[in-house]
C-alpha cells in the first residue's frame, strides 16, 4: 500500500480528516523516512500538527515512527501521543527531549527486538541495540508511560521472547509487564480494561508460567479470552 504524502499543513488537515472518516481509530505519522541510500527525510513540524491537531479534536490518538533527532523533535513540537519507536540513530535522549516527554505525556513503544533484525553485522546490532536499550532506561526513569509493541508485519520476528528479555534490562517484570496491560490501559483511557475484577471486559492472558519469575514467561501464551470467549488455546 502506499502511504498517502503530503506537502503541506491544509493537505494533512484533509487526509487526517478523511482517514479517521472511515473509521480509523488513530493516525501515525512517519516524521522521518528512510529513502534508500538517500538521507533520511524529515516530516515539517507544522505538517506534522496539522494532521494531530485534527485527531486530538476527535479525541483520537497520534503515533509517530522517528528516525533521528530532527523527526523526536518533530513529534515533541507537532505534540504527538505515542513514540512508536526508539531511535537507533541518536545514542540517547537529550535532557530537553525528555522534559518536553514528561510535560506533553508522550508514552513509547521501544519494539527493541525489531533492531536485532534491520542489518547483518552483529557489531552494529550490538550498537544499535545498546542505544534503543539506553532511550528506554531514560524514558522509563523519567517517568514516562512505556507500552509493548514489536512492529510485527515490518519484521517478521513474531516470538515475543527477546522482546521482553531486551526490555527486562533496564525494566523490571512488573514493569515489563505493566507495559503489556495497567500503562495502556490508562494511557488510553480504556475504562474497563486493565484490571481483572467484576464488571471490567472479560479480556485475559493465561501463562505457563509466572512472569514474575521469569520475564521470558509473558511469551508462553496457554490461552487468550476476549470479551468472555476463548480465541485461542495452545495445542
Amino acid at each position: 500500500m502506499q502511504l498517502p504524502e503530503v506537502a503541506t499543513p491544509e493537505e494533512a488537515t484533509k487526509w487526517a480528516r478523511d482517514w479517521l472518516a472511515m473509521g480509523e481509530d488513530g493516525i501515525k505519522l512517519f516524521t522521518g523516512a528512510f529513502m534508500g541510500d538517500k538521507p533520511v527525510i524529515n516530516m515539517d513540524p507544522a505538517i506534522a500538527k496539522a494532521a494531530v491537531d485534527v485527531a486530538h479534536a476527535q479525541g483520537r490518538p497520534v503515533f509517530a515512527h522517528p528516525q533521528n533527532k530532527v523527526g523526536v523533535e518533530t513529534v515533541i513540537a507537532a505534540d504527538v501521543d505515542v513514540l512508536a519507536h526508539t531511535t537507533p540513530s541518536e545514542r540517547s535522549y537529550t535532557d530537553d527531549q525528555l522534559a518536553r516527554f514528561k510535560a506533553q505525556g508522550t508514552a513509547l513503544i521501544p519494539t527493541l527486538a525489531l533492531f536485532t533484525t534491520v542489518v547483518l553485522d552483529p557489531n552494529v546490532t550490538n550498537r544499535l541495540v545498546a542505544a534503543t536499550v539506553n532511550q528506554l532506561k531514560q524514558f522509563s526513569e523519567n517517568g514516562g508511560t512505556v507500552l509493548f509493541g514489536t512492529d510485527v508485519g515490518f519484521t517478521t520476528l513474531y516470538d515475543t521472547t527477546q522482546e521482553f528479555q531486551l526490555m527486562h534490562r533496564v525494566l523490571s517484570e512488573r514493569q515489563v509487564l505493566a507495559s503489556l496491560t495497567t500503562n495502556p490501559a490508562r494511557f488510553f483511557k480504556a475504562a474497563k480494561k486493565g484490571k481483572v475484577e467484576q464488571g471490567f471486559d472479560a479480556d485475559l492472558v493465561v501463562l505457563d508460567g509466572d512472569p514474575l519469575s521469569d520475564v521470558a514467561n509473558l511469551a508462553k501464551v496457554s490461552t487468550t479470552i476476549r470479551a468472555g470467549h476463548v480465541i485461542y488455546q495452545k495445542p
